[in-house]
C-alpha cells in the first residue's frame, strides 16, 4: 500500500512538472503577447495570450523552445512630409516668391498589430523583438505619410477648390491602398494635423512659358 501511494505521489509530481514545464499561459503578462519559437517546429502559428490557456510540448525538450514576448500597445507618432514641386525653387527665384511652390503635411498616426499579424511578421523574419517592432512601426508610418502626401498632391493639382480638411481617414487609406504594402497593419488614427499646398495655378503658368519668356519681366504673371 505504501509503495502504491509512493508511486501515485511520484506520478503526480512528474505529471505536475510536465504540465508546468509546457504551460506557457502564465509566462505571458497582461498587455503582452507570446510567440513560441522552437527548433522542432519553428514559429508556432497560434499566439500565446494572457488569460487564455495554452500548453506546448516543445518545452519538454531541453533548449528546444523559447517564448518571445511582445508589448502590444498602439504606436503613436507624427510624421511631416515637405518638399517643393519640380523646378519649384527655380521658378520661385524668378518671382522672388520663395515658398510659393512648397508643400508640407503633418500627419498624426496610430498603428497596432493583431496577435496573428505579429506571428506572420515573425515567420517572415521582419521582427524578432520589441525593438524590431518599434522600427517596423516607424518605417510603416513614414511610408504611409509619404504615400498620403503624394495622394493629396495628386488630388489638389487639378482642383483649385480642393481643401485638405475635407479628406476623411477612410478616403486617404483607400486612396493610398495601404492593404498592398501593409496588409497586416491596423490603422487606428490617420489624420492631417496641418498642411500647406503649393500654388499649382501659378506653377502651371510658369512651366508652360517658353525659356525666353521667363527672362522677360513684362511676360511674368502677377503674383498675388
Amino acid at each position: 500500500m505504501k509503495k502504491f501511494l509512493a508511486c501515485v505521489v511520484i506520478l503526480a509530481v512528474f505529471t505536475g512538472l510536465v504540465f508546468y514545464t509546457g504551460w506557457t499561459q502564465f509566462k505571458v503578462k497582461p498587455d503582452t503577447i507570446g510567440i513560441v519559437v522552437s527548433k522542432t517546429n519553428g514559429v508556432d502559428e497560434k499566439p500565446v495570450l494572457n488569460g487564455e490557456f495554452s500548453w506546448h510540448w516543445q518545452f519538454l525538450l531541453p533548449t528546444n523552445a523559447t517564448l518571445k514576448t511582445f508589448h502590444i500597445k498602439p504606436f503613436m507618432t507624427q510624421k511631416t512630409i515637405n518638399g517643393t514641386l519640380p523646378s519649384g525653387e527655380a521658378y520661385a527665384s524668378i518671382y522672388n516668391a520663395q515658398g510659393l511652390f512648397d508643400y508640407s503635411f503633418t500627419f498624426e498616426i496610430s498603428l497596432t498589430l493583431s496577435p496573428e499579424a505579429l506571428v506572420e511578421l515573425m515567420e517572415l523574419n521582419k521582427i524578432t523583438d520589441d525593438s524590431d517592432m518599434e522600427s517596423y512601426f516607424e518605417g510603416a508610418a513614414g511610408s504611409l505619410a509619404q504615400h498620403a502626401a503624394s495622394y493629396i498632391l495628386g488630388l489638389s493639382e487639378g482642383n483649385p477648390g480642393f481643401r485638405v480638411e475635407s479628406l476623411k481617414r477612410e478616403e486617404i487609406l483607400r486612396g493610398i491602398q495601404i492593404y498592398k504594402d501593409f496588409p497586416e497593419l491596423d490603422v487606428i488614427v490617420f489624420s492631417v494635423l496641418n498642411s500647406k499646398l503649393p500654388d499649382y495655378n501659378m506653377y502651371k503658368k510658369i512651366s508652360n512659358m517658353q525659356p525666353d519668356e521667363l527672362n522677360t519681366p513684362a511676360a511674368l504673371p502677377e503674383v498675388l
